[in-house]
């Protein structure tokens, strides 16, 4: 799981998430509403079909917000849901990542698990990381 996550509100234009989107190299983004819980996601996808609504082509990124073309109310797991559990989700509904919430019920976020983080962890399995990774100082 990757706890520190970027996140868009529900009135993120869609140019502000596209921005994230590239800047990051993610596919999508969950949507909190102001009490930081799970109300949807935004991929890249949700955005291409968004402006393939407009049939004139005159739909501008920055007018389109995300609580109007997110997919709302995505899978959510909560934590301490076992891997497999994970990745039996992704591959039934083919999606690239999944909010993990709160076990309270709240639905409020505290990370996400995509599928390269499935596949680093799995990759790392036959390792050992031993120490921190620093930064490489420059002269």
């Amino acid at each position: 799981m990757s706890p520190q996550v970027v996140v868009a509100k529900q009135n993120t234009n869609a140019e502000q998430i596209s921005a994230r989107l590239l800047a990051g190299e993610f596919n999508g983004l969950p949507v909190v509403d102001d009490n930081g819980a799970v109300v949807g996601i935004v991929t890249a996808i949700d955005i291409l079909k968004s402006l393939q609504k407009d049939g004139d082509g005159k739909r501008q990124l920055n007018t389109m917000v995300a609580k109007d073309i997110m997919t709302p109310d995505p899978s959510v797991v909560k934590k301490g849901t076992p891997i497999e559990d994970v990745i039996d989700i992704m591959v039934k509904k083919q999606i690239e990542l999944v909010p993990v919430v709160e076990d309270d019920g709240s639905k409020k976020l505290v990370g996400v698990v995509a599928r390269l983080d499935i596949l680093r962890e799995k990759l790392n399995e036959g390792f050992i990381i031993m120490g921190k990774r620093g930064a490489v100082a420059r002269t």
